[in-house]
């Protein structure tokens, strides 16, 4: 059996966080065919005409709230919510450097020509740093420069295409342009000319100039601004790192200076100079009416010329600039945030993303059709389970959704129509083609995988809510534990009908499994016991296991001459079926405490609570335990020496709670700020 587990690929979700309101953006590779987006701590790259998903080898200190990506697709960086940066080498899925920002990043970019300088957002301040070079440096990132002149938190920054002028929009409703190097005679402009918070900001050129800014604000006031420029009088340009182009040791030898006109960091002033008598204006104004709804977030395409616009409502519109005539108009949803847009370099796929249902989609504008249309459980998944051939991964959420996800590509295909009406908590392989869900509306549903539809919808004579549920390996008979009364119940799959309700627990059936042999039924309660019941020999006595905890898990061996059960106590017992008694028990008590919460007041050494396995399973022969619980760690055992062979840890995100084995209690508890 291996141990060096790794992370392949995530399946549940393409964006977002299911427990968080917010999000990070999404990028586009310089190709236009992939997709970069982020789950919680993780970074997903989808690629949109293999279809498969790549999940990069890293992990964030804890949420990711912005990604931006170079030009060459050589650096991607990302920025958590704890405002920790990870300077990535993108093919290679490497950490090249980690730096933390003193302030929170809302948006960051890299210049578009060359990419050797990224701008990034610093409360009313902008920096520019520096990025990595193939040559040996001593430090990754070095500060170029801060540019200053706003009175409220940056927004949002736009390059010039010849990356010589860099533009901000702020909070307080009004833009600045800069250009990169100290460039004589001029002076850092202000536009003033919205109502709300400036959302998106693009510069473009005409020719070697600067002529146009592209402006949209939270209102849905789209500003076109002009330059216009007087060339009567000639433009110097002084540049602060001109060392390299005069070569003082040859000019005191006898050597001759360069000429003005040579000088390779010169020639990358060609917009910078004409700003200098430049003059902006406000050319046009559009504006985006929506009804009770902001502008949440925008993207442009300049190669394409659309400009795509995503509201709070749900609805998103594309325009066609610079006349901004509508050309589409859609909802993805009622009151569904787009937090995030993208168009790629040629602008005909656009992606939406939604944090709420953590939906990601890509639409094709030309052709009105969906490229790409992943959205994971609203709520959270709550249970899970793999087909016999290991190629279809079905999933239940608190959403009361089943979703079916191809184990190879990590893509969702379908989400079966009737959906139960509660949380589902089990699901359940009848046979390759047969899935059913067990959910706390009283219903055991059988789902068809060919024709994706129920077939089959199991109840009881009176209303209960199931917990657990259970298939004999012949696939006709389903069973289903209730949480009260506390009853087991058996049915028919072809015909559906209720054959036996069995009896004898005092508390709610949480876990059930049957011998592989088929015919016996092994059942897991929160009363202390795990009980043995013989579906076609009712003349039979049940057999029963007692422990000294509530039992919260069960598992057959493969042979079916052991059970494994899991105790709120921390242990995990196994049990001989032949003669009923007790052969090995492992305390793990300490193996699967995770970290301190947030509200916790002990440490996490001192706190019991939570500390117990929740699920177990066993290898394929039979000599280990696989075991997890409600900690960030999965263990492994072996069972003839009872020994803990390889415990890993699941998650690093510290946005979860219990993650951390020391929390300051300082910055929690309010007697700390006291």
């Amino acid at each position: 059996m291996k141990f060096n587990y790794k992370l392949q690929r995530l399946c549940g979700a393409y964006y977002g966080c299911p427990t968080g309101e917010g999000g990070s953006n999404v990028v586009y590779d310089s190709t236009g065919n992939s997709l970069i987006s982020a789950v919680t701590n993780r970074i997903q790259v989808l690629n949109l005409q293999s279809h498969t998903v790549r999940t990069l080898p890293i992990e964030a200190r804890s949420n990711i709230r912005f990604l931006a990506l170079s030009k060459d697709d050589s650096l991607l960086i990302a920025v958590d919510v704890l405002n920790y940066a990870l300077l990535i080498s993108f093919h290679r899925g490497i950490v090249l450097h980690r730096f933390k920002f003193s302030e929170r990043v809302r948006h960051m970019a890299f210049s578009p020509a060359s990419s050797s300088y990224l701008a990034v957002t610093h409360g009313k301040h902008v920096q520019v740093w520096c990025t990595p070079r193939m040559q040996k440096e001593l430090t990754p990132l070095v500060l170029h420069r801060t540019y200053t002149g706003l009175g409220d938190d940056v927004t949002c920054l736009a390059w010039s295409p010849d990356e010589s002028v860099l533009a901000a929009g702020s909070r307080d409703c009004s833009i600045r342009i800069w250009t990169l190097h100290s460039t004589l005679n001029y002076e850092p402009v202000t536009l003033a000319g919205h109502k709300r918070a400036i959302v998106g900001l693009y510069l473009l050129a005409s020719g070697d100039r600067v002529r146009t800014c592209y402006s949209v604000s939270e209102d849905g006031a789209l500003v076109t601004w002009e330059c216009e420029y007087n060339d009567d009088e000639s433009i110097q340009v002084e540049d602060m790192d001109t060392t390299d182009d005069y070569d003082a040791v040859g000019f005191f030898t006898g050597g001759t200076a360069p000429a003005p006109e040579e000088s390779k960091n010169t020639s990358s002033f060609t917009n910078a100079e004409h700003l200098v008598k430049g003059t902006w204006k406000v050319k046009n104004r559009h504006y985006f009416n929506q009804d009770n709804a902001i502008v949440s977030t925008v993207s442009y395409s300049e190669r394409g010329q659309i400009l795509a616009v995503g509201f709070s409502s749900g609805l998103f519109g594309l325009y066609e600039m610079p006349s901004a005539a509508n050309l589409h108009t859609l909802s993805i949803g009622s009151n569904q945030l787009i937090r995030a847009s993208a168009l790629n370099y040629s602008g005909e796929w656009l992606a939406l993303a939604c944090p709420k249902s953590q939906q990601l989609l890509v639409w094709e504008w030309r052709s009105e059709t969906y490229v790409l249309k992943q959205r994971g459980h609203a709520y959270g998944m709550r249970c899970m389970a793999y087909s016999p051939d290991g190629v279809i991964l079905c999933t239940g959420g608190e959403d009361g959704k089943i979703k079916l996800w191809n184990a190879t590509s990590g893509f969702c295909y379908v989400t079966l129509e009737q959906n139960h009406t509660a949380p589902v908590t089990a699901v359940a392989f009848a046979k390759a083609s047969v899935v059913l869900s067990a959910s706390l509306d009283g219903t055991v549903r059988a789902h068809d995988l060919h024709r994706y539809r129920t077939f089959r919808t199991l109840t009881t004579p009176t209303p209960v809510q199931f917990l657990s549920l259970a298939i004999d390996p012949s696939g006709e008979i389903v069973t289903a534990g209730s949480t009260d009364p506390f009853h087991i119940y058996a049915w028919n799959l072809q015909t559906g009908k209720l054959l036996d309700v069995f009896t004898g627990h005092t508390g709610p059936v949480c876990s059930m499994a049957f011998q592989p042999s088929g015919g016996v039924l092994v059942s897991a309660s929160w009363d202390g016991t795990v009980k043995l019941w013989d579906l076609y020999k009712r003349n039979i006595a049940t057999e029963s296991l007692q422990h000294t905890a509530d039992v919260v898990c069960v598992a057959c061996r493969p042979d079916g001459k052991e059970i494994c059960s899991g105790t709120t106590g921390g242990m995990l017992c196994i049990w001989d079926v032949e003669t009923g008694r007790l052969k090995y028990e492992i305390d793990g008590r300490r193996d699967i405490s995770g970290g301190r919460k947030m509200n916790d007041r002990m440490t996490a050494d001192n706190n019991a609570a939570g500390r117990y396995f929740t699920s177990v399973c066993y290898s394929a022969d039979g000599s280990f335990i696989l075991a997890g619980g409600n900690s960030k760690y999965v263990c492994i055992y072996e069972l003839s020496q009872q020994i803990l062979l390889k415990k890993f840890q699941v998650t690093f995100n510290r946005s979860l709670d219990g993650v951390l084995d020391e929390v300051r209690s300082v910055l929690h508890f309010d007697i700390g700020r006291q």
